[in-house]
């Protein structure tokens, strides 16, 4: 299994990255800032590295340099990850010799930017390619005990029932459900918190049904 560093002060981004990685067969692990990176880039070696460009103290780029100044991290697979749609951004990754990716992403081209990183190097065995299946998102409301959660889940578009498709995903082996733009309630309507990343125990959930 890959081994992948992400380096995302976004907590957020960090655990969507994350899950992506996971559910594709690759194993993260996650720091916030470019010092702790090279660190773990010494502790651990990994496969490859997600680097968001913009973190606390050494920006992204400065940590890409760092990484290409050293012989032991120098073919080191990188995507850089970041909000700045830029042609002189992207010209410093390429340059660099890292994929770019601007957020926002999909899971998609986040995954095929980072084996096309990896394919270069040619020396890991990368997990094979799942097929994905053509996916809508579907506005959802959990209720979980005495919380209520809303956001949006993404389901099969092949199966048109929203029963047969939330139990597609029941049932695909994993522990969470991913939801974007959530909102999490008591269930007396008191706002508790907001995101756009949340995972919600599959476990905890007591009902499920479309929003309106």
């Amino acid at each position: 299994m890959p081994k992948v560093l992400v380096v995302e002060d976004d907590q957020r981004i960090a655990a969507l990255v994350r899950h992506i990685l996971e559910a594709d067969g690759y194993q993260p692990n996650g720091v916030a800032g470019a010092e702790d990176a090279w660190k773990e880039l010494i502790r651990e070696t990994p496969d490859a590295a997600v680097i968001d460009l913009r973190l606390p103290g050494l920006d992204g780029f400065s940590l890409l340099e760092r990484i290409r100044g050293d012989g032991r991290f120098h073919r080191l697979p990188v995507v850089i990850l970041t909000a700045k749609h830029d042609p002189d951004v992207i010209q410093r990754a390429t340059t660099l010799g890292a994929e770019y990716i601007g957020k926002p992403f999909s899971a998609h081209a986040l995954m095929d930017k980072l084996r096309h990183a990896m394919e270069r190097i040619g020396e890991i065995p990368l997990p094979p390619v799942k097929e994905r299946a053509e996916m809508r998102t579907q506005g959802v409301v959990l209720l979980l005990g005495e919380y209520r959660v809303e956001g949006h889940v993404t389901l099969p578009s092949e199966l048109d029932r929203f029963s047969d498709a939330w139990e597609a995903v029941v049932q695909d082996g994993r522990a969470y459900i991913s939801l974007t733009d959530a909102k999490v309630e008591r269930l007396d309507g008191r706002r508790i918190a907001e995101s756009s990343f949340l995972q919600v125990r599959k476990a905890d959930i007591r009902s499920i049904y479309p929003m309106e």
